[in-house]
């Protein structure tokens, strides 16, 4: 039976089909494929189909609102608050919840081991429903009075999932406005350094080491003795190299983790306009005496050096950013449970 005969069938491999980016959009259409053909085979197979009909139906109906999301072209708006994608796969979820109402006994009683798995992977282990489910699957009398077991499993595992990937894109959206804000501070500083060289000073005070008089008094980033207008955007451009340089090192040791959102990007981007301002700061901060036992920055090497060292020590204020987005990535990813069970 069609599970919604109002909508022409339409597969993945058609003209005008998923025209627009994202893998997102491929995975649902694969997978509202593959439950709509396991819904009507399921449906062929029960004696009482013609009693689960509006259930059919209701599968079709989520099906087709899942496919018109991963269809369809959206904005900026949609993108931040996740509309599309969360659009998308509750739909799809909902139609997975529902299609266990459907399936033969036989094979609903196959399928407890993985509700299990999706349950322990986002519920508390000491779910009561979860409990009670792991419990009939080790007894092994698994039957059709427990169909609206595994649902109800399924349903509370979709809809903690569901929160915790809306607390990753919560945190996206976060730090995509904390790079803007940052980005935008920094600019105005660079902006105003090179206008006003005086207001910002990143000379060197060599006044310390200089023997005899035979040493001027300072020396700049960009080699003058006088602070110039391109000594801030110099920098500022070091300190994105120190920056960049840590984002380098920190690929190395970061492992993407399975879930709709991803941090990464924004992470890296946050880093630049970081190592700009710890670059900028660091050497004020030297320049200013406030370090004991400092001498100065006796050379324009020297200057450099440490404006990509404090570009590079970003990554002391950013870890903490990183550190957290770790941790709402592995609470929404079903990969990394401890031993296959959530304790909260």
């Amino acid at each position: 039976m069609a599970l919604d005969p109002a909508i022409p069938p339409e597969r993945i491999g058609d003209t005008g089909v998923l025209r627009w980016p994202g893998t997102w959009r491929v995975y649902v259409a694969t997978r509202s494929e593959e439950i709509r053909a396991e819904a009507e085979r399921a449906l062929t197979m029960r004696d009482e189909a013609g009693q689960l009909v509006s259930v059919g139906e209701g599968i079709g109906t989520h099906l087709a609102r899942a496919e018109t999301y991963a269809r369809s072209r959206h904005g900026i708006r949609r993108w931040l608050t996740g509309q599309a994608v969360e659009g998308a796969w509750s739909n799809v979820n909902s139609a997975t919840v529902m299609l266990y109402g459907v399936l033969p006994t036989a094979e609903l009683c196959g399928r407890a081991p993985e509700v299990a798995a999706i349950g322990r992977a986002y519920l508390p282990g000491d779910d009561p429903r979860l409990v009670h489910l792991q419990a009939r699957l080790a007894v092994g009398d698994l039957g059709e009075g427990d169909r609206p077991l595994m649902q109800s499993v399924l349903r509370a595992a979709y809809t903690a999932q569901a929160m915790e990937t809306g607390r990753v894109r919560s945190f996206r959206n976060l730090l995509l406005g904390g790079v803007v804000m940052l980005t935008l501070i920094v600019l105005g500083v660079v902006v105003i350094g090179a206008i006003w060289p005086n207001v910002i000073p990143m000379c060197g005070d060599r006044s310390m080491i200089r023997t005899q008089g035979l040493m001027p008094a300072q020396i700049c980033p960009t080699g003058g003795l006088e602070p110039g207008h391109g000594d801030v955007p110099l920098v500022a451009l070091i300190g994105m190299l120190g920056a960049a340089l840590a984002t380098a090192a920190s690929l190395s040791t970061r492992s993407e983790l399975s879930t709709r959102y991803s941090l990464a990007v924004v992470q890296n981007l946050l880093k630049a306009p970081a190592g700009v301002a710890t670059a900028v700061l660091g050497l004020l901060i030297l320049n200013s005496g406030f370090v004991p036992g400092f001498a100065g920055l006796g050379s324009q090497p020297a200057i450099l050096v440490w404006a990509m060292a404090f570009g590079y020590g970003q990554q002391v204020v950013t870890r903490f950013v990183d550190q957290r987005a770790d941790h709402l990535l592995s609470a929404a990813s079903p990969l990394t449970t401890a031993g296959g069970t959530r304790n909260g």
